[in-house]
Formats: structure tokens, sequence, C-alpha cells
């Protein structure tokens, strides 16, 4: 049975989304790792510049994504604390993280350094 797409040669580049995916939010996070420079609790600047540096290079993905989960919502849950969180930056965490599971779970994509076994 074949489905009816608009597009159906598009179909064929299955493996660029999570590329374009994962090269988003690995830059994504190295922008949060130097806006935290400016933060008290500096050690995530270092975790975010490392799980951003290996999404970018597709390096293991799915330990990186759940690393990245972890820190963001630590990051949330430290800003909610001081200052009140604006409906944008608070859409933003939410579609970051759906991203991120759907990282989890399709893989990395096409031109990454994982393999799957």
């Amino acid at each position: 049975m074949n489905t009816l797409s608009i597009f159906p040669d598009l179909l064929t580049f299955n493996l660029l989304a999570p590329a374009l995916l994962r090269l988003a939010c690995g830059l994504f996070l190295l922008y949060l790792g130097w806006e935290r420079y400016k933060k008290p609790y500096k050690w995530s600047l270092f975790a975010y510049v490392i799980v951003g540096i290996l999404l970018i290079l597709g390096l293991y993905t799915q330990i990186a994504v759940i690393v990245a989960l972890i820190i963001l919502k630590f990051d949330f849950w430290e800003s909610r604390k001081t200052t009140s969180i604006s409906r944008e930056k608070y859409i933003l965490q939410v579609m970051v993280n759906v991203v991120l599971i759907s990282l989890l779970f399709t893989g990395p994509g096409f031109l990454a350094f994982d393999l799957p076994l």
C-alpha cells in the first residue's frame, strides 16, 4: 500500500531529518553553554559544550541526548527558582525536549559517527 504524498521523492531523504535536528540541538546546546559562562553554576558550561559537540559529531548520540535532557531539566529548575520563566522560554524548553526525545528513538541520522549494531 502506497501512501499519498504531495512530494513522494522527498521521502527518500529520511535520514536527513534526524541529522538536521541533531545539528540544530547541538548548536543550541553550544549556545546555552556560552550563556552559562555568566551564571553562578559554571560546571554546566562544560556539560553543555561537551554534549553539544557530541551531538554535532553524532558520537554517542543516545547517551548525549539523555545527559542533555538531564542538564536542561536542572537548568530549568535553577532558573525557575531565581526568576520567573516567560512563556516563550517555556515553549522553547518543551520543543527542545521533544526534539531530543525524538533523537533518542530515531538515532543520529546521516553523517554521524554512531553505527547501528
